[in-house]
C-alpha cells in the first residue's frame, strides 16, 4: 500500500516533534482506545461546564479532568458534519453538500478504514453517511442510519424496529431486550456500546485497542424524553428565555470561557415578554423536554464511562466530545398524542428559533447557518494517560476535519494514497496534537458552504455572507468579523478593511475551484452525482417542478 502525509499534517508533525523534544513529553507506548462522541443539535451552552443549567455532571467532569476547547467548529448540519468528521476532508469533496454524499465514490477514507487492522472499530447509532458503517471499516454497528426517527417506538414495534439496524442486518422486535415501556433510544445506545466492548474486547481478550464512534441522536427532534427527567426542568423558564440567556452568559464571563469585551451577548430576536401566554407555556414545556434529552444523554454516558473504569479501560481511552451543529431553529407542525403530553411517545415537536437562540447563547444563528450559533461547538478532549495538564480551557481553533489527522498522529498510523484500489483524497484537516499535549496555539484556516451560506475562517478573521437561494440571484455583500475581538459578530468590518475582504474572497474562490475540480472528476466516473442527473432524477420522481438545476 502506498502512503502519504499531506503538507499540513507534515507541518503539524514537525511542530509536535519540536515540542516533545523541548519538553520531554512522550505519548504512552501503548496505543489508546479512541472514542468520538457526537451529540445531535445540542446548543453551544447547553452543557453545565459551558454555562448551561442542564444537569450534565459526567460531561462536566470530563471537561474538568480533560481539556475544554471553546473555539471548535462543525459544518452546521447533520450529514455534512459527519462526512467531514469521519474523513478529515471538506464535506463537499465527498458529495455531502446537504445529504450524505458517498465516501467511497468520491475518494474519501473513513477513520475506521485508516485504523483497520490496528483497531477494533465499533459504531453506535446515528450514521448519516453513505455507504453503511460496515462498508467503511466498522465491524459492529447498532443504530439508525439516518436522522432521528423516534426515541420510543410506538405500539407498532415491528414497523419501528425495522428502521434500525444491528451490524449488517435489520433490527427486529426480537432484538428488544426490555419491554416497550422501558425501551428508550439514548439508553439503548449505551447498552450496545458496553455490549460491543464486552463482546469484542473483554470476552475475546483482544490485544487490540478499540475505536468507537458514538453518534447520539440526543437532543435532535422529535422532542421525546422520560417524564421523570422533564419534571426536573419545568420551572427553569418561569422567568423566560431572556433570563436564562443572561445567566448562561454571565457564567461564561465569570468562568473565563469568554471575556465581556470581546464577546458581547447577541440581542434576543424575540423578547419573551412579547410572547402570548400560550407560546410561553409551549416553550416552557418544549425546552424542558430538550433539557431532559441532554440530561439523559449525560446520564447514559456516565454509565458508559463507569463501564470503561470498571474494566480498567478508562486511563488509556482518548475521548472527544462535541456537537454536530448548533441547536435547531427549524420549525414544523407540532403533534402531541391524544391524551398525552409534549415529550411523550409519539410527540412531534421542536424548540424552533426562540429556543435555539437560548441554547446557542451567546451567539447569533442556529443549525443550518454559518453564523457562530450554527457552526461553533465546545469540544472536550479527555485522556488521563496522555494529557499532563488537565482542567484547562484551550483557546486553539479547531474543526471536525482535524480529528482524523490528530488520531493518526497519536496512533502513528500513516494516511494512504490508495486504499483497496481507490485513490484517496488529501486530508484537509490539521493535527491538533500540539494543542492537546502542550497547549501550543497555531492559526487555522478552513472554508464552509451550506445552501447559500458562505464562510471562510482564517486566523482571527471570519468572512461570511448569506445569499438568496433563488437561481441567478445576485450575491449578497460580504461581512467581515474579527473573532478575536468580536466573537459574537456584532461589528461588520468589511467597509473598514476592503483589502482583507478581497484577500479572503480570493482564498474562498480558490477553494471553490479545488472542490469543483474534484467533483468534475467524480461526475465523469459517476454521472448520477452531477447536478444535471440529480435534477432529472428528482423531476422523474415528481419531487420538483420543471426548473433549471443548480450548478
Amino acid at each position: 500500500m502506498n502512503w502519504k502525509i499531506t503538507q499540513s499534517t507534515a507541518l503539524a508533525l514537525t511542530f509536535v516533534a519540536s515540542c516533545l523534544s523541548l519538553t520531554g513529553k512522550e505519548l504512552p507506548a501503548k496505543k489508546p482506545n479512541i472514542v468520538i462522541i457526537l451529540a445531535d443539535d445540542m446548543g453551544y451552552s447547553d452543557l453545565g461546564c459551558v454555562g448551561g443549567d442542564i444537569q450534565t455532571p459526567n460531561l462536566d467532569k470530563l471537561a474538568k479532568d480533560g481539556l475544554l476547547f471553546p473555539n471548535f467548529y462543525n459544518n452546521a448540519k447533520c450529514a455534512p458534519t459527519r462526512a467531514s468528521l469521519m474523513t478529515g476532508v471538506s464535506n463537499h469533496k465527498t458529495g455531502a453538500d446537504h445529504g450524505s454524499g458517498n465516501v467511497i465514490d468520491y475518494g474519501g477514507l473513513s477513520i475506521a478504514e485508516a485504523l483497520e487492522g490496528e483497531y477494533v472499530n465499533l459504531m453506535i447509532d446515528k450514521w448519516h453517511i453513505t455507504p453503511k458503517p460496515m462498508d467503511l471499516g466498522f465491524s459492529r454497528y447498532f443504530g439508525s442510519p439516518l436522522s432521528a426517527i423516534f426515541y420510543w417506538p410506538t405500539e407498532d414495534k415491528k414497523k419501528d424496529a425495522g428502521k434500525m439496524r444491528i451490524d449488517d442486518r435489520q433490527y427486529t422486535v426480537e432484538d428488544m431486550e426490555v419491554p416497550l415501556e422501558e425501551w428508550y433510544l439514548t439508553t439503548e445506545d449505551t447498552r450496545y456500546a458496553n455490549r460491543f466492548i464486552e463482546e469484542e474486547i473483554i470476552q475475546k481478550k483482544s490485544d487490540k485497542p478499540f475505536f468507537m464512534y458514538y453518534g447520539s441522536h440526543a437532543p435532535h427532534w422529535p422532542l421525546q424524553a422520560l417524564e421523570e427527567d422533564v419534571q426536573l426542568y419545568l420551572d427553569v423558564f418561569k422567568n423566560g428565555t431572556d433570563d436564562v440567556r443572561q445567566k448562561r452568559y454571565q457564567y461564561m464571563i465569570k468562568n473565563g470561557i469568554f471575556d465581556a469585551e470581546s464577546c458581547k451577548l447577541e440581542p434576543a430576536v424575540n423578547a419573551w415578554k412579547d410572547l402570548s401566554p400560550e407560546r410561553k407555556k409551549y416553550y416552557q414545556r418544549a425546552l424542558a423536554v430538550h433539557y431532559a434529552m441532554v440530561h439523559r444523554m449525560d446520564v447514559e454516558l456516565g454509565h458508559f464511562f463507569d463501564y470503561l473504569k470498571k474494566n480498567d479501560l478508562w486511563d488509556n481511552t482518548l475521548i472527544f466530545f462535541m456537537s454536530d451543529n448548533g441547536a435547531s431553529g427549524e420549525g414544523s407542525e407540532t403533534m402531541i398524542p391524544k391524551g398525552g403530553k409534549l415529550g411523550a411517545r409519539g410527540t412531534r415537536a421542536r424548540i424552533d428559533g426562540i429556543g435555539a437562540q437560548m441554547c446557542n447563547t451567546p451567539f447569533r444563528g442556529n443549525k443550518s447557518t454559518l453564523n457562530e450559533g450554527g457552526v461553533a461547538t465546545p469540544m472536550i478532549a479527555h485522556w488521563p494517560a496522555g494529557f499532563g495538564k488537565p482542567g484547562k480551557i484551550n483557546r486553539q481553533v479547531g474543526h471536525i476535519i482535524d480529528l482524523m489527522p490528530t488520531i493518526l498522529d497519536i496512533t502513528g498510523i500513516e494516511y494512504p494514497e490508495t486504499y483497496k484500489g481507490r485513490k484517496i483524497l488529501d486530508l484537509d484537516g490539521v493535527s491538533l496534537l500540539p494543542a492537546l499535549l502542550e497547549d501550543k496555539e497555531f492559526e487555522r484556516s478552513f472554508v464552509q458552504y451550506y445552501e447559500g451560506h458562505e464562510n471562510i475562517h482564517d486566523g482571527e478573521w471570519k468572512l461570511y455572507r448569506k445569499n438568496k437561494k433563488q437561481p441567478n440571484a445576485p450575491k449578497s455583500p460580504w461581512q467581515l468579523y474579527n473573532l478575536k475581538s468580536d466573537r459574537t459578530q456584532q461589528n461588520d468590518l468589511a467597509a473598514k478593511f476592503p483589502e482583507r475582504v478581497a484577500e479572503l474572497e480570493k482564498k474562498y474562490q480558490n477553494w471553490e475551484k479545488e472542490v469543483a475540480a474534484i467533483q468534475a472528476e467524480v461526475y465523469k466516473k459517476h454521472p448520477k452525482y452531477s447536478p444535471e442527473e440529480k435534477y432529472k432524477s428528482k423531476l422523474a420522481k415528481g419531487k420538483i417542478k420543471n426548473k433549471k438545476p443548480k450548478k
